[in-house]
């Protein structure tokens, strides 16, 4: 007798999406981003973030993402050094302490495939042994990286001395650009091999939907807005935005915000917010929503990090950047690229205190709308594509 119950389907994919996070949220906003949209693609997945960000708990996971984690460390230098950022413990037994949490997840979450951001071998190598647990169990691993790592000679010597190029070729089964080689080769620039070069996909850079901000109707015309990411290192920009808002705040009129970010010390945040008292600005640690209100500001004034960026291209705000002067270069290297595409104006570090941050944003606020960028905003549903083809290759396996 033929059985009238029909032949179950393959499993629901398991993702483990690994964020190492040393500095600000970069890096745990990306994965997040990526995560979601495999969610909407994959309503059935079940979806894993391991993150070392300390703002983690400040984020909006959306149903069906689950996260775990790691005691935080903090980047010392330019990608060498690390310490914790709270326990205090021998540096050696947090990376200890994160790298067997990565090995129980990949043995107790078992995934199918794990996205890792940045750092193909984490810290100190704390993601090797999960990599190698995947491979036993016959997971793939994919690695994603930003647009712009850092100057590409000393990329070059970073990845030779930690062994990443050895990583990816043991590893991982594709590597994922969230960006467009006009504006960094990663084969050129970071000196790729053939192997390495045929695992290469540049998926665009990750295009934003546009959301309702509902505090909007309380900004008066025109509506500045600067942010620095987290706020670990942006409280320099602001206040030179808060002394350019006091300058231009009454004759243009307009509204004046000035986002900290969850990671700046409150002890700083509050300092800014009574230099904001005196000149007609608005500070605020966080705002529902902040790309809602990138999207309709006349002007932005970003540090350019990665996910700034993504919001800017994808709204065709006009901007004005100012890059952390150090020690990475990945943020002087992007910003000059947009400046050379003619999407977004260049202001140093160093420029600051001489009054030219009010000059540029004035001038922004005068000028016709920015250039759409040369570059694709389709990452999102090309990473999608190329997680998709390494899963169904492990599956067929």
């Amino acid at each position: 007798m033929r059985s009238s119950v029909a032949p179950a389907g393959p499993a629901p994919a398991r993702v483990l999406f690994y964020s190492h996070n040393g500095v600000g949220v970069g890096h745990l906003q990306r994965q997040l981003d990526l995560a979601t949209a495999y969610r909407e693609r994959h309503a059935d997945a079940a979806i894993l973030l391991a993150t070392g960000s300390h703002a983690a708990s400040m984020f909006e996971f959306p149903d069906g993402i689950d996260f775990v984690k790691l005691p935080s460390l903090v980047m010392v230098d330019r990608y060498r050094t690390w310490r914790p950022r709270d326990m205090p413990l021998p540096l050696e037994q947090v990376v200890a302490l994160r790298s067997e949490l990565l090995e129980q997840l990949v043995d107790g979450f078992a995934p199918d495939l794990l996205v890792a951001d940045f750092m193909p071998a984490g810290p100190y190598g704390e993601l090797l042994p999960a990599l190698e647990r995947l491979d036993l169990r016959g997971g793939r691993a994919i690695a994603g990286f930003r647009d712009v790592i850092d100057e590409p000679r000393f990329v070059r010597g970073l990845w030779a001395e930690t062994g990443v190029y050895d990583v990816l070729r043991e590893h991982y089964a594709a590597i994922c650009v969230y960006g467009d080689p006009r504006m960094t080769d990663f084969v050129e620039d970071y000196a790729l091999d053939e192997e390495l070069a045929g695992k290469l996909h540049y998926c665009g850079y990750l295009g934003r939907t546009t959301g309702q901000a509902s505090d909007l109707p309380l900004y008066e015309r025109p509506f500045v807005l600067a942010s620095c990411g987290g706020g670990v290192d942006g409280s320099g920009m602001l206040e030179a935005f808060i002394e350019a808002a006091g300058e231009l705040g009454p004759a243009l009129g307009g509204s004046w915000l000035a986002v900290t970010g969850p990671l700046m010390s409150y002890e700083e945040h509050l300092r800014l917010v009574r230099l904001a008292e005196r000149r007609s600005a608005i500070v605020r640690r966080v705002v529902p929503d902040l790309r809602a209100h990138v999207a309709l500001a006349d002007c932005v004034v970003s540090m350019p990090g990665y996910n700034s960026v993504c919001d800017i291209l994808t709204h065709r705000r006009p901007a004005v950047l100012v890059p952390r002067p150090g020690p990475s270069k990945e943020q002087q290297v992007r910003a000059e690229r947009l400046c050379e595409w003619g999407v977004a104006q260049l202001v140093l570090a160093p420029e600051l205190a001489d009054g030219r941050l009010a000059s540029q944003i004035s001038h922004a606020l005068e000028a016709p709308p920015p250039p759409a960028a040369p570059v694709s905003l389709e990452g999102n549903e090309r990473a999608l594509d190329i997680f998709d083809h390494v899963l169904a290759a492990t599956r067929t396996a």
